[in-house]
């Protein structure tokens, strides 16, 4: 892992148009890693999208859980505070710590609650 200022020799990047996510310039990999880390945004408008039209206790309670979650990884990146690794590098990134992540900790709760909800249903 690169020091805080030391990056490795740099490498282009290209971004997905929709929301500037950015990829290693012809990495297939990093491209379809770009697109999966749109997930979060696809599961609140379908969560938005059940609220409105089935009006579901349980789904009003998950969708509030997943801010609740959202609180919690605010307080912790703001208690722990790890920088950016290469953050000059990226200067259109928004938030300025890393940990925890915003995504896997988005995923991990929706994993989790799902598994849960079938398991315990």
């Amino acid at each position: 892992m690169a020091a805080v200022g030391e990056c490795s020799i740099p490498v282009p990047w290209n971004s997905v148009s929709l929301t500037h996510v950015e990829y290693p310039a012809g990495d297939f990999t990093g491209r379809l890693l770009a697109y999966l880390s749109l997930s979060p945004i696809f599961i609140i408008v379908g969560f938005i999208t059940l609220i409105v039209f089935k009006r579901e206790l349980h789904t009003i309670s998950f969708l509030g859980g997943l801010c609740f979650n959202e609180g919690v990884n605010w307080l912790i990146k703001n208690i722990v505070q790890e920088q950016r690794p290469c953050a000059e590098a990226h200067p259109s990134v928004y938030s300025k710590y890393a940990m925890p992540s915003s995504h896997s900790q988005f995923m991990w709760f929706f994993s989790v609650y799902s598994f849960l909800f079938l398991y315990l249903r």
